[in-house]
């Protein structure tokens, strides 16, 4: 859902608000000797791949032209595994408990209290977990992108620390 302060922005304005969700790949690679019995992934015998879709909203920025004004509302984290992999994958990012450490339910306190995020308390069957942010991150002059190229087929864009990013548009047949 579009958050509050989107829609008042929206409301004042005659711009359009675009989804701007950033998709990222990943591995979990099997624990490693360096961290010894305590390995945060020791219970990974084999690479993992998985997906992280952390979703967005932009807007035009009302003083800078070329600049996109983002705000995080979401995200979610989902295997890219094989059938047999599954259980692995819940297993290492479940273990079909709560195994939050002290310092992390903390975090997750802090995030519901600042951010009202909306944890999941369990993963789903499919191995994915959703989460949502009632009071987003970002906004105009805090979190934003300039474009600095772009096309049919291209954008290029600078982040407020500098990053860059470039994507380019799936063709709808490789879908």
């Amino acid at each position: 859902s579009i958050p509050k302060s989107l829609k008042d922005d929206i409301a004042k304005s005659e711009c359009v608000l675009r989804r701007y969700d950033i998709i990222t790949a990943f591995k979990v690679e099997s624990s490693s000797p360096i961290f010894g019995p305590n390995s945060p992934n020791s219970n990974v015998h084999h690479p993992l791949s998985g997906t992280i879709t952390t979703y967005g909203y932009v807007l035009p920025d009302p003083e800078t032209p070329n600049r996109l004004s983002v705000w995080f509302s979401g995200g979610k984290i989902e295997p890219n595994v094989e059938e047999r992999e599954l259980e692995q994958w819940k297993s290492a990012f479940c273990d079909g408990r709560n195994r939050r450490l002290l310092h992390e339910k903390a975090r997750v306190l802090a995030a519901k209290l600042l951010l009202g995020a909306i944890v999941p308390s369990k993963m789903e069957d499919d191995g994915h977990m959703e989460f949502e942010l009632a009071r987003p991150i970002g906004g105009h002059g805090t979190t934003y992108i300039d474009v600095l190229y772009m096309d049919e087929n291209l954008r290029i864009v600078q982040g407020q620390r500098g990053s860059i990013f470039v994507f380019t548009r799936v063709s709808s047949s490789s879908q």
